[in-house]
């Protein structure tokens, strides 16, 4: 069972980024969003911002067409784990410094991509022989995990926000851009 979940991890992983990374590349880069966004609050400048958001998407497409079209190699499954180490990274400093609203779900699942991702570096044959072979399973799966993507993306963003530590203020004079400015 394993070893069926690690072959159509690649599929799943795909899937998701592909449409991750085309709807980034066709969402249109308010200014004013970008701005407000905790990824400027490091950069810092909205052009640079909204180029990195743009080249992010591009990333996570190609990451996407890899795992689909190379499902056993390590590259695109090794991507997708960094790609889900990132998001979680992203997301406890927009948690932290309360810059984004930060749901439970956002945690969960850029944890499950990095997972995943790890998981599908194991699968030894690509996903379309492991559909073929067992059918059923595969499709147990599958569904299965399309449900979970589904109520990962669709649950209400105005949940209860994740808030461990204590409210922390940054600001323009904060010793983190002292010393990266």
């Amino acid at each position: 069972m394993s070893t069926l979940l690690a072959e159509l991890a690649p599929l799943v992983l795909g899937a998701v980024f592909v449409w991750w990374g085309g709807g980034g590349l066709l969402t249109e880069m308010e200014p004013r969003r970008v701005a407000v966004s905790a990824l400027n609050h490091l950069i810092r400048d909205v052009r640079t911002t909204t180029l990195t958001m743009r080249t992010a998407a591009i990333v996570t497409w190609v990451v996407g067409v890899g795992l689909l079209a190379a499902p056993t190699a390590d590259l695109p499954a090794v991507g997708a784990a960094l790609v889900g180490i990132v998001l979680l990274g992203y997301a406890g400093y927009a948690m932290v410094t309360e810059l984004e609203a930060t749901a439970w779900r956002t945690f969960v699942r850029a944890g499950l991509i990095g997972a995943a991702g790890l998981f599908a570096t194991e699968a030894s044959n690509p996903w379309w022989t492991a559909i073929a072979e067992r059918p059923v399973a595969a499709s147990v799966i599958l569904v299965l995990a399309a449900g979970m993507v589904v109520a990962l993306s669709i649950l209400p963003r105005r949940r209860p926000q994740l808030r461990i530590v204590p409210r922390i203020r940054v600001g323009d004079d904060d010793e983190f851009h002292r010393l990266a400015g």
